[in-house]
């Protein structure tokens, strides 16, 4: 009676024993499975979310210019407008001299009314951002209408609205033209050194800069600081921006350009 009963037995717990084994190897594989695929993807996850937070927006700076174009600022005399078609110089000293209230040598004159009666004068095409105004004027001689020698021409470079605060606050600079056929003629034959004599006593320090196509004598004494170049028929005398860089005083002379490309409109 016994072995019957152990036959029936021992079938169903070999059965039930391969059943667990076979649960517990696909748990196994399906954890070692499991493993692999959660790796990889870690893997991938991590790659993408580093080049999306290395990802960023580009910004670039532009350097501020320390200049800027001298023909769009204020020329306070340009509300005198253009001369008349062919206008000769005294017609146009005649009417300068009539709108004058001070008698004053220093005839108030458009950049127009200049270009138009001395069409050899330059001027620079641009200047520090702090100069914001320019005053022009023909000068005459005393008691007489005709151009003086020197000065000739004048150009008053202001930071702010001329003559509302006094000169040595508000005036940047100075550029006076003079006719000066000798020294234009010495500039070009004699040696630099003599061309210092001619321009200033043994106190001064003078020497010779070229700027651009330019000679350029740079003098300096306790008053301050002066340019002097020659261009036919004219010598001009470059005189403040003592506390402007001087590389920036020399772009400034080096951007000379005929007053009559420097109009409005032109």
């Amino acid at each position: 009676m016994q072995n019957p009963t152990r036959t029936r037995e021992g079938p169903r717990r070999r059965g039930v024993a391969g059943r667990a084994i076979a649960w517990i190897s696909l748990v196994l594989a399906v954890a070692a499975c499991s493993e692999d695929m959660f790796a990889d993807l870690g893997g991938r996850s991590s790659s993408w979310i580093g080049e999306a937070a290395t990802t960023a927006p580009s910004t670039t700076t532009t350097p501020v210019s320390p200049v800027h174009a001298s023909q769009s600022l204020t020329w306070v005399n340009d509300e005198f407008g253009s001369p008349p078609q062919g206008a000769e110089l005294d017609e146009v000293l005649a009417e300068a001299f009539a709108r004058s209230e001070d008698n004053s040598r220093f005839l108030q004159a458009s950049r127009a009314e200049i270009a138009a009666v001395l069409p050899e004068v330059e001027f620079p095409a641009v200047l520090p951002t702090s100069v914001s105004h320019i005053t022009s004027q023909l000068v005459i001689e005393d008691r007489m209408l005709s151009l003086s020698n020197d000065p000739t021409v004048a150009f008053g470079l202001w930071s702010v609205e001329p003559y509302t605060r006094s000169r040595s606050v508000g005036q940047e600079a100075v550029l006076n033209l003079s006719r000066d056929p000798e020294g234009v003629e010495a500039a070009a034959s004699r040696e630099p050194e003599d061309v210092c004599l001619l321009l200033a006593g043994a106190e001064t320090l003078c020497g010779l800069e070229p700027i651009g196509d330019l000679q350029v004598w740079r003098l300096e004494d306790a008053a301050g600081l002066v340019h002097v170049w020659f261009r036919e028929p004219f010598r001009y005398e470059f005189t403040g921006f003592d506390d402007e860089d001087e590389d920036l005083v020399h772009e400034v002379i080096a951007s000379l350009e005929p007053l009559g490309e420097l109009l409005p409109g032109e």
